[in-house]
């Protein structure tokens, strides 16, 4: 019987043990995820994403000719991040191409440090460079040969920024890879999206969640 009373008290001992290293752990992940709401606060602050109307410009003529054409705005709602518009479609001529730059370039930087903030590894590496920002694909890699000094792997770089000089279609891809990293986000951390949801309308969903535990997507579907 000692044998078994000391194999009781061995279990007891050790499940006492279990019992204090599990508290422990809540109250790590308890104090870590308060850390983090609290950096996604001050990000929010920063960074603030707003829906606010907007007055669009639109020509209307009055007579086949185009000298009697007048000028009337349009108010739609439209996502800010910072107070700087942007679109649903980054092509609108309703915004110029440096508030689009810019406003896309807030947006990296928000996601970069979101994604750094939660521990979630971004898919696709944000190059943050304020209005010159830009996004490696890695699905698109080729490998160079080097003299002697091994090999090296480069990635395609799409723009996210608008100017002249940017394709409309590597501008698109820029934004779609942006989306995903958005969606991997959302979808790691299980905060439900649309997927035709602006950009800005997906991380303030996020946000909003993580921040004060309101869910966005079920509160609109009601």
């Amino acid at each position: 019987m000692s044998q078994v009373e000391q194999l009781h008290g061995e279990i007891e001992e050790i499940n006492r043990a279990f019992g204090i290293e599990r508290v422990h752990i809540f109250r790590s992940n308890f104090r870590l995820e308060a850390h983090r709401i609290s950096l996604l606060q001050q990000l929010q602050f920063v960074f603030p994403i707003k829906l606010i109307p907007i007055d669009i410009p639109q020509n209307i003529s009055s007579f086949a000719s185009s000298a009697n054409v007048s000028t009337t705005n349009r108010t739609v709602p439209q996502y800010t991040i910072a107070g700087v518009p942007l679109p649903n479609d980054v092509h609108s001529p309703s915004v110029a191409d440096d508030q689009v730059s810019s406003a896309l370039g807030f947006t990296c930087h928000m996601v970069a440090l979101t994604s750094k903030y939660l521990g979630i590894s971004m898919r696709y590496p944000i190059v943050c460079k304020f209005s010159r920002s830009a996004i490696l694909d890695n699905e698109q890699r080729r490998i160079i040969s080097g003299n002697g000094n091994g090999h090296k792997t480069t990635y395609a770089v799409y723009p996210l920024f608008r100017e002249r000089v940017v394709e409309r279609e590597q501008l698109d891809r820029g934004c779609e890879l942006l989306n995903r990293n958005v969606e991997c986000l959302l979808k790691m951390r299980n905060v439900e999206f649309r997927k035709d949801w602006n950009v800005l309308a997906k991380i303030d969903c996020l946000m909003i969640q993580l921040v004060e535990g309101e869910d966005i997507a079920f509160a609109a579907s009601r």
